[in-house]
């Protein structure tokens, strides 16, 4: 029996473009039997598997600067540029998110978070609320930016630093056939420019394995999206991607976030009746 999986890319912002795939996919009853997310992915993870559509939008889509989650004025609140509790915590009350629905769903998922004692990808799942808080806070904790999330006395930052397309992990977990979200255009890869490395050499200079780690995500994240192309090549996935230019990873401007938003559930709509057959056979 074929074993169907999910596989969400992150990169901050450019969510909103997933977030726009998994609304459609809610609204079209597009079921899988595994998800994996990754950073941004995770936070989709929670909207999919909550069924919490639009939930994901409402956090990334902000009218007001000094309530969204990233940026300079909000900065006055929470002294931070980026404050993820917000996500996992303020928003889930604002915008009606039900952790409940979330735990009860016996769907099967995972979150990619990095050690960064080890500099290795863990895959995290539990059954509990507040520990799921703390699982994807700590997927998405961006370096540099935010502190490091603890969990069992480990340390984890930004799942996407060591496994950013989790395309190899849902395969091993037994998914035979795959529907890949990815948040940049085709031909477009990941790069930590070289000041930005200078920077995080320092910052975790206490962490040699992540900051190795960082050093070699360029060309993880190639040969990644090159395996998703070659499994799509070969019918064992379907990739959704953006087509038009895809926003920063940290947009502010609401009308581009709206566009990338409606752009990724235009896409999704495209890919409907495929995903439908393939899903099926």
């Amino acid at each position: 029996m074929n074993k169907t999986g999910l596989v969400l890319e992150g990169g901050g912002l450019r969510g909103v473009f997933t977030a726009g795939v998994i609304d459609c996919f809610l609204d079209k009853n597009i079921e899988f039997d595994y998800a994996i997310g990754v950073s941004a992915g995770s936070c989709n993870t929670f909207s999919y598997v909550g069924k919490q559509r639009g939930y994901i939008r409402s956090c990334m889509i902000q009218k007001d600067p000094f309530n969204a989650f990233w940026g300079v004025p909000q900065m006055v609140e929470s002294h931070k540029f980026v404050d993820l509790d917000k996500i996992f915590y303020e928003y889930t009350e604002q915008y009606g998110f039900d952790y409940n629905d979330f735990i009860a769903n016996p769907m099967e998922w995972e979150m990619v978070v990095s050690n960064i004692q080890t500099g290795l990808p863990e895959y995290l799942h539990t059954d509990d609320i507040e520990r799921s808080r703390l699982i994807g806070k700590a997927s998405c904790s961006m370096p540099g930016f935010t502190s490091p999330v603890e969990i069992d006395g480990q340390l984890y930052l930004d799942g996407g630093i060591c496994d950013s397309i989790p395309v190899q992990r849902a395969l091993d977990q037994g998914c035979d056939k795959l529907v890949v979200v990815l948040t940049r255009k085709k031909g477009n890869f990941s790069k930590i420019n070289d000041a930005a490395m200078a920077i995080f050499r320092r910052i975790y200079s206490d962490y040699p394995l992540f900051v190795k780690a960082l050093e070699n995500r360029t060309k993880l994240y190639r040969d990644q999206v090159e395996l998703a192309e070659q499994l799509e090549a070969e019918g064992k996935a379907i990739i959704i991607r953006p087509t038009l230019q895809e926003v920063s990873r940290l947009e502010s401007d609401e009308e581009e976030l709206l566009m990338s938003y409606y752009h990724g559930y235009t896409k999704a709509k495209e890919f409907i009746e495929q995903i439908r057959t393939y899903l099926s056979e």
